[in-house]
């Protein structure tokens, strides 16, 4: 489980595992305020990285084609991750292509360190029938990024990896429908479109809307069929542009209005 709050993590997770690891070894005669504890979720990631220094508890996985496919395609660079010595935690850095030395993780770009937590865990963690979910996986990533990240998440669930997300981004979504779609083609024609292995067949795939609830409070659950006229999941992401052309449109007119009384 990836939690969106990853970035933030990977960039400050020396300080979050020291302040933790002081605060455990540390005794006192005085109770101590109490302070607010870490989410099952935000725990088990942390955790997860922390073995990802033991070179006895990492591993190769399934899913070292496609982390290596996205630092290569992606990040243009490679994610290193290196236990320190005397320390209970590995440090995280960043190779850019052709660099020979490499960067702190803390220290480089939002998309980089957005998509390092997905690198380390498909090298390392996922194997083939294990499900990845990813909260919010377009999060600073320019939309062609998104695109391509959409992609190889989908050669990654063609090889046995479960895919599940949430997300905001009407890319991801407009470019699952798409791949969906390129599952109708022949193998030479989704070639040419897509490349071959990215193409999603639609029982593979389950697009659901979550939409607030007043009555009672609480959230409604709707699944999106892929719509055969204009080839896209239906989502709230057309109201929303809509909304904007058109108050566009009355703002011209304002303008307009205005500039003939004057």
């Amino acid at each position: 489980y990836l939690p969106a709050s990853r970035t933030g993590v990977m960039h400050a997770h020396r300080v979050v595992v020291s302040a933790l690891v002081n605060r455990a070894a540390s005794a006192g005669l005085y109770r101590e305020a109490p302070i607010s504890t870490l989410s099952g979720v935000f725990s088990d990631f942390l955790e997860t990285l922390i073995a990802l220094g033991d070179p006895y508890r990492r591993k190769q996985t399934d899913g070292e084609e496609f982390a290596t496919r996205i630092e290569q395609e992606l990040l243009k660079g490679t994610i290193l991750s290196k236990r320190q010595q005397g320390l209970p935690y590995p440090s995280f850095s960043y190779c850019p292509h052709g660099w020979k030395t490499s960067i702190p993780l803390m220290i480089s770009s939002s998309m980089v360190s957005e998509l390092a937590p997905v690198v380390l865990f498909l090298r390392h963690v996922v194997r083939r029938g294990n499900v990845l979910i990813i909260e919010e996986p377009e999060a600073h990533l320019h939309p062609g990024k998104q695109v391509e990240l959409m992609q190889l998440l989908a050669t990654a669930v063609r090889a046995g990896i479960r895919v599940i997300m949430t997300t905001h981004s009407e890319w991801l979504l407009e470019e699952l429908a798409n791949l969906v779609l390129a599952s109708k083609l022949s193998d030479s024609d989704q070639k040419a479109v897509n490349g071959p292995g990215k193409a999603l067949n639609a029982e593979d795939v389950g697009v659901w809307l979550f939409k607030p609830k007043q009555r009672p409070k609480g959230s409604e659950i709707q699944e999106i069929r892929l719509d055969s006229d204009s080839g896209l999941y239906p989502a709230d992401y057309d109201d929303v542009a809509r909304e904007l052309h058109n108050r566009g449109v009355v703002i011209e007119d304002k303008i307009l209005d205005n500039g003939s009384v004057q």
